[in-house]
């Protein structure tokens, strides 16, 4: 059995915010993606009485603290372009929703968060249900329109959970993998993943988080 990717999390003490009234904190969830793990991207929020998550508010993206100064690259257009930040922020509040914090709040060490991508089996039933449930109005028995615009939801949501699916594996070039499965350029899967964000099959319930460890605070 292949071990699944994760995620390297940490999570600050909630902090005073300047000017602001006291029943609200600051508090940065930083995350090295299993998929670039040269990277560290950090996400703020807001906590507000102590236990209600608000924003994010801010994301920055930056070297991961263990990576040489030799090795750092660029963040330009494209990496940018390509990390999965729906994903990341939505695995960012659920570290910090969830058990990832001692019960008295404050947070663990230092946490990795598993995650399991759709088996390819799975992802033709998956993605009618994406359809269904974000586009309730398209019946593919409605008429050759409504056909067309069914197999057309349904192909986008595939390719989204292929694309999904290709990250959590551990991909380091998610389009491009998913394009040769697919037998077309990765360009057309950018074009299809585009397509997918503007008809709401973006950021699926697909990706789902298995299981906690500790892992090393960063050094910084």
């Amino acid at each position: 059995m292949t071990t699944p990717q994760s995620h390297r999390f940490w999570i600050t003490d909630p902090e005073p915010i300047e000017d602001a009234p006291d029943n609200l904190a600051r508090v940065l969830v930083s995350l090295v993606p299993a998929s670039y793990p040269d990277l560290l991207v950090r996400i703020e929020y807001v906590i507000r009485d102590g236990q209600h998550i608000e924003g994010p508010y801010g994301v920055r993206i930056q070297q991961a603290p263990d990576v040489e100064i030799t090795e750092w690259r660029p963040v330009g257009a494209t990496l940018v372009r390509d990390l999965p930040i729906t994903k990341l922020e939505r695995a960012a509040r659920l570290a910090l929703s969830t058990g990832l914090r001692s019960p008295s709040g404050a947070p663990l060490s230092g946490v990795s968060l598993f995650m399991t991508g759709p088996a390819p089996d799975e992802i033709p039933e998956l993605a009618e249900r994406m359809v269904r449930e974000r586009h309730p109005d398209v019946n593919p028995d409605a008429g050759p329109g409504a056909a067309r615009r069914w197999n057309r939801l349904i192909r986008l949501a595939e390719v989204q959970l292929e694309y999904d699916a290709a990250i959590t594996a551990g991909e380091k070039a998610p389009a491009a993998y998913v394009a040769e499965k697919r037998g077309v350029a990765p360009g057309t899967v950018r074009t299809w993943l585009h397509g997918a964000k503007q008809e709401g099959l973006e950021a699926s319930a697909a990706s789902d988080f298995t299981a906690v460890a500790n892992s090393p605070l960063p050094t910084d």
